[in-house]
């Protein structure tokens, strides 16, 4: 790592992590809803193997955290830093996009760590268990699901101009990646033609791996279509992104 990429990495972290109450408010929507719904829907169970609700929806809620590190917190510091002028300074330095990629999800990845140790503290106080499966399998989930999920919020930040319009878009792209994903209302409770569509919505792919990953089943041919999904999608938003990458709110 050269001494330009250091500089700008540690000055993002510092300022990431300078609003609290914006940390805040990310990591604590998806914790607040994951306590909602397990005193709700704590005791049911799901599906022909009767998985209960700790084993059916806390990977899907550590889903949500990082979706909403995405689209809460990559896409609009990305256009705060443009409006800030700070990427027209940068252009005088050997820091490129790929640079600039890297370092937003590096630093979305330390936040959301923070969200999935929230929520195995919620989980261990509401249900007394701590996930059983293996390190190995959860952790190549949640890079697939970041690496996409994080590309997403890139894309979104770099085509912005406005933070208001980061969020804006940002907002409309959760609400249907929250319903149609499966993460808070079972798919399987939706029409036909709804459940196909939820299979064009990324987070649906994520949710999938995530509770593959919980029980065990990642590295099995079941895991091989949304880790493939996932790949490619975010490499797709990265590629978008690095030809439309806005240096300026101009």
């Amino acid at each position: 790592m050269n001494t330009a990429l250091r500089a700008y990495f540690g000055f993002d972290f510092r300022l990431a992590f300078r609003d609290r109450l914006v940390l805040l408010m990310t990591l604590a929507v998806p914790a607040v809803m994951y306590g909602f719904f397990g005193l709700m829907y704590g005791h049911a169970t799901y599906g022909e193997q009767s998985v209960s609700y700790y084993d059916e929806y806390t990977p899907s809620f550590i889903g949500l955290v990082m979706l909403n590190v995405a689209l809460m917190n990559v896409a609009p510091v990305l256009v705060i830093y443009k409006e800030q002028g700070l990427f027209r300074r940068l252009l005088v330095t050997p820091l490129d996009m790929g640079a600039v990629w890297f370092s937003a999800v590096s630093r979305a990845f330390a936040i959301f760590l923070l969200g999935l140790v929230e929520m195995m503290i919620v989980g261990w106080l509401m249900f007394h268990r701590l996930p059983d499966t293996s390190l190995l399998q959860l952790l190549s989930a949640l890079v697939v699901s970041a690496y996409a999920l994080f590309s997403l919020g890139f894309l979104v930040g770099s085509l912005a101009r406005t933070a208001n319009a980061s969020f804006t878009a940002s907002s409309l792209l959760f609400q249907p990646m929250l319903l149609l994903s499966g993460a808070s209302i079972p798919l399987d409770q939706f029409p036909a033609f709804v459940q196909k569509l939820a299979q064009l919505v990324p987070m649906t792919h994520a949710v999938e791996a995530l509770r593959l990953a919980w029980r065990g089943e990642f590295f099995t041919p079941a895991g091989l279509s949304p880790t493939l999904v996932l790949l490619a999608f975010g490499t797709a938003c990265a590629l978008v992104a690095r030809h439309t990458f806005r240096w300026s709110a101009r």
